[in-house]
């Protein structure tokens, strides 16, 4: 690791960790890790980013952030396709009793705060919804009129909790329509592989809502899914219908979560209603496989957000934070 120059009063320094296994090990301890901070899902961005450890002054992992990079500068959060990338408190953290636990968190985030201030000519952060202590952002430069201070943007996602989950129960659960479609599709489920098609269908999912998606957008979500396949996080499943394909979903996971990252659909077969089908059995096969939680990934957009929701997703708070000057 290449450790940085911190202030030699603190109790802790900032390390650069290149070491690919010690950054994933504390990204799948840490109650705030998820598949979107793994080395692989990074390098996938193919975007200048930077992965930093805080350590006590014996060389103890204590916390981490992965910090994707447009010049000097801190990349706006959230990152395309990346709806978390905050801080990381690891599991010998997690573990203090509760009010030792606190304090030292909040600590460790002061520290963050004032070493990523001091690197960049920004901050900008999506935390994880099991990031709680926002205290820290809160009270930077609390009393100074001025002196820049966060923005906290108050964000929503859906979860499902996929423990004891049982499928009849669970589609009794979910909104009348989607019930209704279910019942009426004549929509095989399967899995596969078939990224081009995705890709297709993709692009005219969009144009059907006269949204242009750039070629960089296009070939991001193609090395996005092509990594994950190949590195076993991802899985691609598709809907058909009298053996065409009318509507495909590509997931990500981790050990404790899935996430429902892109959709496509086919809009020549849009009266085939086998989303909700490809939806249902989906999350129930991620909860025969044992995985806990189904994240929906976002419901900030009306649209998107209540077909969502409609699955019976919990609303689940996140934040934000944004370092701006108060003139």
């Amino acid at each position: 690791m290449q450790l940085l120059r911190s202030p030699p009063t603190s109790h802790y320094v900032l390390d650069v960790c290149t070491d690919v296994s010690a950054w994933d090990a504390l990204v799948s301890g840490s109650p705030q890790g998820h598949v979107f901070s793994r080395h692989a899902y990074l390098q996938s961005l193919a975007a200048p980013h930077t992965c930093y450890v805080v350590c006590t002054l014996q060389g103890q992992i204590l916390a981490g952030v992965s910090v994707i990079e447009q010049g000097d500068r801190m990349a706006r959060a959230p990152f395309a396709f990346t709806p978390h990338q905050g801080i990381l408190f690891a599991r010998c953290v997690a573990d203090l009793a509760p009010q030792k636990r606190l304090t030292t968190e909040f600590r460790i985030t002061e520290f963050l705060i004032e070493e990523l201030i001091r690197k960049y000519n920004n901050f900008s952060m999506s935390l994880s919804p099991y990031f709680r202590d926002l205290r820290p952002f809160l009270w930077h430069n609390y009393g100074y009129s001025g002196k820049p201070q966060f923005e906290v943007r108050h964000r929503y996602t859906g979860h499902i909790d996929l423990k004891n989950f049982e499928l009849s129960r669970y589609i009794a659960s979910v909104r009348s329509v989607r019930r209704q479609e279910l019942k009426k599709t004549r929509a095989v489920v399967a899995q596969s592989v078939d990224l081009n098609l995705f890709i297709d269908l993709y692009v005219k999912t969009f144009d059907r809502q006269d949204i242009a998606v750039s070629e960089e957008t296009i070939s991001m979500v193609r090395h996005i899914c092509t990594t994950a396949l190949a590195e076993g996080y991802g899985h691609l499943s598709c809907a058909q219908v009298d053996g065409r394909v009318a509507s495909m979903v590509f997931f990500v996971k981790d050990a404790a979560c899935v996430y429902y990252l892109f959709a496509a659909n086919d809009p020549e077969m849009r009266d085939a209603q086998a989303s909700s089908k490809l939806m249902i059995e989906n999350i129930a096969s991620f909860a025969g496989q044992g995985i806990s939680r189904f994240d929906f990934v976002g419901v900030n957009s009306p649209q998107r957000g209540e077909f969502k929701l409609s699955f019976n997703a919990e609303l689940v708070p996140y934040q934000e934070v944004h370092l701006v000057t108060h003139g």
